[in-house]
């Protein structure tokens, strides 16, 4: 009986370790994320174009996941909108004004 409960103690706590990690990954990406969206919404000319280049390389690597991708993909466009031909340059909505 003690072994039993000694395994499902263990099972319990390798889920609950790979869920805190879940979070802790997802809460990293929707921080660099709000980072990103702080910059390319600056009225700095420098600023915003990191901002820019940070979310295309967000959108490039996929950073967000699952539920939270649908939601970034719609920001991170906004914030790209200038960039139809990926060529990096300026012009996206977000920092016109």
């Amino acid at each position: 009986m003690t072994m039993i409960g000694a395994l499902i103690g263990g099972l319990w706590a390798v889920l609950r370790w790979r869920r805190d990690v879940a979070r802790e990954e997802r809460d990293r990406a929707w921080a660099r994320f709000v980072w990103t969206v702080d910059h390319a919404s600056d009225d700095d000319v420098g600023r915003a174009e990191i901002g820019r280049f940070s979310a295309q390389a967000m959108s490039d690597m996929q950073i967000l996941r699952d539920d939270d991708a649908a939601v970034g993909k719609i920001v991170l466009d906004l914030i790209t909108e200038g960039d139809a031909d990926d060529s990096g340059r300026s012009g996206g909505r977000a920092h016109r004004t």
